[in-house]
């Protein structure tokens, strides 16, 4: 439970997770005037509200036709994945989304990743290697003011596809639900099981919905991307100030929230606009890149006074001060040298400054592969940079008493459960039957999120890794927000605002419980006795048989970490449980740096 505020009126509602399910629903069957979708991926098969009292049970895909036909402007630019010559190697569904819309009133633009350099080969290595990545929703909603009755503009904006798998609850449940909320959505990108049988691949994922000048932004965006696809006959509705509100709608009460839009793209796939976001801008090699994501993020990570905490599908980066000859000089975003710097500046001024990162136990697909594994090993060479200078400065210092994990530790989030459906269909290869006698499955990490000292949150589709940060590569976006009263300040600490309540509301989720120190995550005790909660729940995670339930989910990430920074796997467990794919992973000699950074 936690206080929360709309508009200046506090409630005490217990804090809803999968909410963002039917916020999206009630966006999209209210609009009246348009409907602006990008994606990574948009699969019209699934459903968006799930569950014995869930009235409207038509899919995504029916949702948009019905609106098109209603007369509003439904228009929807995904990723158009290099599937020319080659099946689909991520599964986008851009083929099939575009062809179901063809017969109806809804506009699909599949767009291909602008070329990075000139000439045909330059246009087939970005539209190989590199994505559309951004994930958005702008819908007209009605007006909330008894004196303003324009509509008003919304957004929403974070880590999910409106595709398949990426429905889920708190629970992350596995089997049970195979027969009923996942029975026309079974996802499992990991291992290869069937439906009937499962374990399916759960999912954990951060997504907001902002309103005002901001939402306005990510119509420019959407605006901007759809001119530069432009070939004619796809100009987009006009926006006046007498039918919508464009000024925003500023809200000014004690719990108001500043928000800023951060992008990462080139004029490859946008065409810029607007003078105010030009000195955002740099040119390298004639291109006009925006890398604010990655700007937004050095910048916080300065800022912060006290604690950190990160949930990203990847991490990775900084190969510039990777002691390993093997190092990728194309894997030069600043996140992790400068999370670092952060902790040694903590240290030398007697102070503590905690980091918090939850990481998939695995990037998606099998865990073997090339692709999987060379991810992993550019991930392991981060860990091993952080953590040896983290050391060295701990001995400099001469903390007798601290060791590397008390100021950054890493994590994962993962299941398992003693009860399974009796009416499922009985395993037969393999890895069914072993994923059936464990019973246990990692939960797929899949936010992209940083808590700054409660005060400050960014919320995106951009990972920390150089495909997201770089802003030549992967076009991102993501929103930095804050509520103005609720800042951190010496005097005061921690401010009590709704950042840190949805912190919260996050670690009861991960760790099962709440305990006093959870109250104070800069302090060495609350690194400590989350740790403690990780470590405990890994052992029960990966025991031969379940005695007792995790509490939550959070495990530790299976490395080790020495006194002296060393990095290497768990004793026993060089390769993740229940497969034969190495922990620190190992690069390949075949593939394209950039692919994997």
């Amino acid at each position: 439970w936690y206080q929360r505020r709309v508009r200046g009126k506090a409630l005490r509602d217990p804090y809803e997770h999968i909410a963002a399910w039917r916020r999206v629903h009630e966006a999209l069957v209210t609009a009246t005037k348009f409907i602006f979708i990008t994606g990574w991926s948009v699969f019209t098969e699934i459903t968006l509200v799930r569950g014995d009292d869930v009235e409207d049970t038509r899919t995504l895909g029916e949702i948009l036709k019905d609106k098109a036909a209603e007369g509003v402007s439904v228009n929807i630019m995904i990723w158009d994945e290099y599937d020319d010559l080659i099946p689909s190697l991520v599964g986008t569904h851009d083929t099939a989304t575009a062809e179901y819309f063809e017969d109806s009133d809804v506009i699909v633009k599949r767009c291909k990743r602008g070329a990075t350099k000139e000439g045909v080969a330059g246009d087939s290595f970005a539209r190989l290697c590199y994505t559309h990545h951004q994930k958005s929703i702008i819908v007209d909603a009605p007006a909330v003011s008894e004196d303003d009755e324009r509509l008003r503009i919304i957004a929403f904006v974070g880590g999910l596809d409106l595709t398949n798998g990426r429905y889920d609850t708190p629970e992350h449940p596995i089997f049970s639900t195979l027969l009923d909320k996942h029975v026309s959505d079974f996802y499992q990108n990991c291992a290869a099981v069937r439906p009937e049988c499962g374990p399916r691949e759960p999912w954990h994922d951060i997504h907001c919905l902002v309103e005002g000048v901001v939402a306005h932004d990510v119509l420019r965006n959407f605006q901007e991307r759809w001119s530069k696809e432009d070939d004619g006959g796809l100009d987009l509705p006009s926006f006046d100030d007498e039918e919508f509100n464009l000024e925003g709608d500023v809200y000014e009460g004690d719990d108001s929230w500043n928000v800023q839009f951060l992008r990462s793209i080139t004029n490859h796939s946008c065409n810029f606009t607007l003078l105010d976001r030009m000195h955002k801008l740099k040119c390298e090699r004639k291109e006009k890149i925006e890398d604010s994501i990655h700007t937004g993020y050095i910048h916080q990570v300065r800022r912060s006074q006290n604690f950190l905490y990160i949930e990203n599908q990847y991490f990775l980066g900084s190969a510039h001060v990777w002691e390993d000859d093997s190092k990728p000089m194309k894997a030069v975003n600043l996140v992790a040298i400068e999370l670092v710097k952060n902790i040694v500046e903590a240290i030398r001024e007697g102070a503590h400054h905690s980091i918090y990162v939850i990481i998939p136990m695995y990037p998606e697909g099998d865990p073997g592969s090339m692709a999987v594994q060379e991810i992993l090993h550019w991930q392991t060479c981060t860990m091993r940079m952080m953590y040896k200078l983290i050391a060295q400065e701990i001995e400099e210092a001469g903390l007798e008493d601290t060791h590397p994990t008390d100021f950054l530790s890493f994590y994962c989030i993962a299941t398992r459960v003693n009860e399974i459906p009796e009416d499922l269909a009985e395993p037969e290869t393999d890895i069914e039957i072993l994923l059936r006698e464990k019973a246990r499955f990692p939960i797929y990490v899949h936010s992209k999120m940083m808590i700054c000292d409660d005060e400050y949150i960014i919320v995106g589709s951009a990972n920390i890794n150089q495909r997201s940060m770089s802003g030549r590569r992967d076009t991102e976006m993501a929103v930095g927000c804050y509520q103005p009263n609720f800042l951190w300040t010496e005097e005061e600490g921690l401010p009590k605002g709704d950042v840190g309540a949805f912190r919260k509301s996050l670690w009861l989720e991960h760790l099962g419980e709440w305990c006093e120190e959870y109250e104070n995550p800069g302090s060495i005790e609350c690194m400590r006795k989350v740790n403690e909660v990780a470590r405990a729940n890994w052992e029960k995670y990966v025991a031969d048989e379940m005695d007792e339930p995790m509490v939550g989910h959070l495990v530790s990430y299976p490395i080790t970490v020495e006194q002296d920074g060393t990095v290497g796997p768990l004793e026993g467990f060089e390769n993740f449980p229940d497969t034969e794919a190495a922990v620190l992973g190992g690069k390949s000699a075949m593939l394209v740096e950039k692919l994997t950074t």
